[in-house]
């Protein structure tokens, strides 16, 4: 029987949030890349654009030239596909996660075969003789650019949904993103002209039996129970959001091969926890990081885990009407050792003479919520003092001057918080090293 102090140190040491932060650098941000195996990608600008976030809590001083490194140019390790919603991955998960997800985004099904075939061909023959192309650059080049947009979706043109019906099929690859996050698409066989990386078949796995499907899912799920270090089986399919049926029979291959461990947490209900864990994961004898981790950080993306785990209620306000929203905006959560200590709204004011890190709220999470024990709880003030320093470290990372809590922010913290920032220099961020 795992404790549940145990599973989350195994956890958090499988994150790599479980000591200090290193000093970053582009060998260990494809690091943290490829030890997570997801990061999920998203167009919210709140602080920073979500697929930096991770490697933030995770080194100081990232450079997001590293990161928009990854996934360009021929060869790279790294792609982005869907998987945890759009994602970067390795490059070698590329051909699993399109044979579980290939038709996820049927875009273009709805117009006439004709012209959709007609279409593909002549987009193909763009990129072929100009290279990887954003939607906009492929609209402004086609001799016959297709029609606009409908009221179908995010009211893309057609050009657009035929891209992104070709890019989840596998038959077109991502080769990054623009400054202004457009998504450049290019033919496989010019990013990875060996192939290993393009529309190959999924390596066979003796296992599976010649099942393709089964051989994918093996793939996958040793990456996501390496990235998670124990979770249930429905923690361990959302990783990639794979299908959780075939998830669970991956995981018994698995655990016949001696790669999977079945194992039980006690997290204080009346039963124990059925849960899988990683045979190679270490436990850390404690958990020692302290960090902000935002909604699209795979360590608590899935929040039934974050709430079984953490005893933590973890909601993302963007979809959310104003008056019903209880932790603001777009909240991070603070990690103090294994416990998530409170919930803050931060957003970035980067435009006009007034540049800022804004704290729009800060809300403490209840210690006795905690399954398990997890150590002395910290007191509000540290809390609130851990949280105004993750705060300084977030606006000297964005180039932001100071950090200030508006007039009526809400939350129980925020006078604390304010209180520790008012302590350290007013809430100006100190010099770099």
């Amino acid at each position: 029987m795992w404790s549940a102090s145990r599973a989350r140190r195994v956890v958090l040491g499988a994150q790599g949030l479980a000591g200090p932060r290193p000093a970053a650098s582009a060998r260990r941000v494809a690091g943290v890349a490829a030890r997570l195996g997801v990061v999920q990608v998203d167009s919210v600008d709140v602080l920073a654009r979500a697929h930096l976030m991770p490697f933030h809590s995770r080194l100081e001083d990232v450079d997001p030239a590293h990161v928009a490194a990854l996934t360009e140019g021929r060869g790279r390790r790294f792609t982005e596909a869907w998987a945890h919603e759009a994602s970067i991955v390795p490059a070698t998960s590329r051909a699993a996660l399109t044979l579980l997800q290939g038709r996820r985004w049927p875009l273009a099904t709805a117009l006439p075969e004709d012209r959709r075939t007609a279409a593909a061909a002549d987009i193909r023959a763009l990129l072929a003789a100009h290279g990887p192309l954003t939607a906009r650059e492929v609209r402004d080049r086609r001799a016959s650019p297709c029609g606009p947009g409908t009221s179908w979706g995010w009211n893309w043109s057609e050009d657009k949904r035929v891209l992104e019906h070709l890019f989840a099929e596998g038959s077109l690859a991502s080769a990054g993103r623009t400054a202004s996050f457009e998504r450049r698409y290019a033919l496989p066989e010019l990013l990875w002209p060996q192939g290993e990386s393009g529309r190959a078949p999924v390596p066979p796995e003796p296992a599976a039996g010649g099942d393709a499907r089964l051989a994918a899912a093996l793939q996958l799920t040793r990456i996501a129970l390496r990235a998670q270090g124990v979770g249930v089986a429905d923690e361990i399919a959302d990783h990639h959001r794979a299908p959780v049926t075939l998830t669970r029979r991956a995981l018994e291959v698995l655990a016949d091969r001696g790669e999977a461990l079945e194992v039980r947490l006690d997290l204080g209900g009346t039963r124990p926890v059925p849960a899988w864990a990683d045979p190679t994961a270490r436990t850390p004898r404690r958990a020692g990081a302290c960090t902000l981790l935002n909604p699209f950080d795979p360590a608590v993306f899935h929040r039934p885990r974050v709430e079984r785990l953490f005893g933590v209620r973890y909601r993302l306000g963007i979809y959310t009407p104003v008056d019903r929203r209880v932790r603001g905006y777009y909240p991070l959560l603070l990690l103090q050792g294994e416990r998530l200590t409170a919930q803050a709204d931060l957003g970035a004011v980067r435009r006009g003479p007034d540049p800022r890190l804004e704290l729009r709220g800060a809300w403490s999470e209840d210690p006795a919520a905690h399954p398990g024990p997890a150590g002395p709880a910290p007191t509000p003030d540290e809390v609130a003092d851990a949280l105004a320093e993750e705060a300084l470290r977030a606006a000297r990372w964005r180039g932001l001057p100071r950090v200030v809590v508006p007039e009526g922010a809400p939350g129980d913290l925020t006078p604390r918080v304010r209180r520790a920032l008012l302590e350290r220099d007013g809430g100006r961020v100190p010099p770099g090293p």
